[in-house]
């Protein structure tokens, strides 16, 4: 569905859209370069290579007295990262030395990723729906659709979409089915990008793990088709390729 120009609030009339945060993610800044974020990076990584090259660069700025955003560096350890946050661990990367503009995208390839929740919530904390650093540690898909749920936009029945011509830009798609039973392990999660380009299926954007066929193992673009609303003991869902299941649901106005 088109945005709804009388509606300001409406997430669809909103930039960046979710197809230019996948573009974020693949042209972050760092010196006169632009470095891609291509990892899914999921669960806490302390002990690995590239938590390792990142304390590197926290002590050496420490030492050159160069402002470190520690809860960048906290979401770069969980995979919850967000082009911005990108942006200031690269750049202090070739401020410290630890990193030139010839190999900060392999610094990148092995420091930074983003996993499924990790991309929506840093898409949303940009449209200013909920606060990056209140959720630096991730928010759970079962914890965004809740949320979605408690502050439904006034006028809808239900923050869950179930018409396809009802679907919004900026919608979260989401692995689990209306009774909140997650329909693959471990769940997840992406954004609406558009509905009106390939006839009976939503492109989406989001972080995982597959390549799609470029190099990119973390943020990419997606497409689902569309199979029709179905019912089963585990609930109500939609399907879409085939044999995935899954829930549209309405962003609210603040996730708090």
């Amino acid at each position: 569905m088109v945005p709804d120009p009388s509606n300001p609030t409406d997430i669809a009339n909103g930039s960046p859209s979710p197809a230019d945060w996948v573009d974020r993610y693949w042209n972050v800044p760092a010196g006169d370069t632009l470095v891609s974020i291509n990892k899914y990076m999921i669960g806490t990584h302390n002990s690995d290579a590239g938590a390792t090259k990142r304390s590197l660069v926290v002590q050496e700025a420490a030492k050159r007295k160069l402002t470190v955003d520690k809860k960048a560096f906290t979401r770069a350890s969980m995979g919850k990262v967000s082009p911005g946050d990108c942006e200031h661990i690269l750049n202090l990367a070739l401020d410290t030395g630890k990193a030139t503009e010839d190999t900060i995208q392999a610094w990148a390839d092995q420091s930074l990723g983003v996993d499924c929740t990790g991309f929506v919530v840093a898409y949303y904390n940009e449209m200013k729906r909920i606060s990056i650093d209140k959720y630096s540690g991730g928010a759970g898909c079962p914890f965004l659709v809740g949320a979605a749920k408690a502050g439904k936009p006034p006028g809808l029945p239900s923050a869950l979409i179930w018409d396809f011509d009802e679907i919004r830009t900026g919608d979260m798609v989401v692995w689990m089915t209306d009774k909140m039973l997650e329909t693959r392990k471990p769940g997840h999660i992406a954004l609406v990008s558009y509905t009106n380009v390939v006839p009976d299926a939503l492109l989406i954007a989001h972080s995982n793990g597959a390549n799609d066929g470029s190099g990119h193992f973390g943020p990419n673009h997606g497409r689902l088709g569309w199979d029709g609303v179905k019912s089963g003991g585990n609930g109500k869902y939609i399907q879409v390729d085939g044999t995935g299941k899954v829930i549209v649901v309405r962003p609210p106005a603040w996730i708090p």
